[in-house]
């Protein structure tokens, strides 16, 4: 009988205790902020690397558009399964700002298409670098903040690949100092 007794009062105890347990494990403001904006990004790449496959002008650009949809596609893979992991819900679309681009980029074509989605995708990258730096710095999940780490290399390289189109392509962008970037950082 006291085995019984002691078996239910721990079993009641433990259903107690499950719910404390789960709100501790909840991402932070700031992972649940990082995730959705992580993924808004990669979706707009995904859609803007698509968009440079078809509309661009040079062949450099169209690579850089199918290198976007393979390399987000493979990020935003993994951000998802952390998402889910953590029960974050994502946007099913990019943010505003990112849809008004997009629109931009369908009006464009040609050598303007490559001129508009160079600097653009530069801003977009450095934007992105920014919120990986934030979740690194102040998020508090292991998992999130692994999904920053994991990303920061292929986003910067991306924005490397950008500055050496730009310089190829003639593109004047606002890198910061150097031949063929005469404004200095980003707004």
């Amino acid at each position: 009988m006291f085995i019984r007794r002691a078996a239910a009062v721990a079993g009641v105890a433990a259903l107690l205790l499950l719910p404390a347990t789960a709100a501790a494990a909840a991402p932070s403001d700031q992972d649940t902020a990082f995730l959705r904006a992580a993924h808004q990004s990669n979706l707009a790449e995904i859609a803007t690397g698509k968009l440079a496959q078809q509309k661009a002008a040079s062949e450099q650009v169209k690579d850089l558009g199918a290198r976007w949809v393979a390399d987000h596609t493979k990020l935003d893979a993994t951000l998802t399964d952390t998402a889910e992991a953590l029960g974050v819900d994502l946007p099913d679309a990019p943010n505003a700002e990112q849809r008004a681009l997009a629109r931009r980029y369908q009006a464009a074509s040609g050598s303007d298409f490559d001129a508009l989605w160079i600097p653009t995708q530069m801003d977009a990258h450095m934007k992105a670098m920014r919120l990986g730096e934030q979740e690194i710095a102040q998020g508090s999940d292991a998992q999130a903040k692994k999904v920053a780490q994991s990303s920061a290399p292929v986003v910067a390289a991306h924005h490397g690949l950008l500055e050496d189109a730009a310089s190829d392509l003639g593109v004047l962008c606002r890198s910061g100092p150097g031949p063929g970037r005469p404004f200095a950082g980003y707004g």
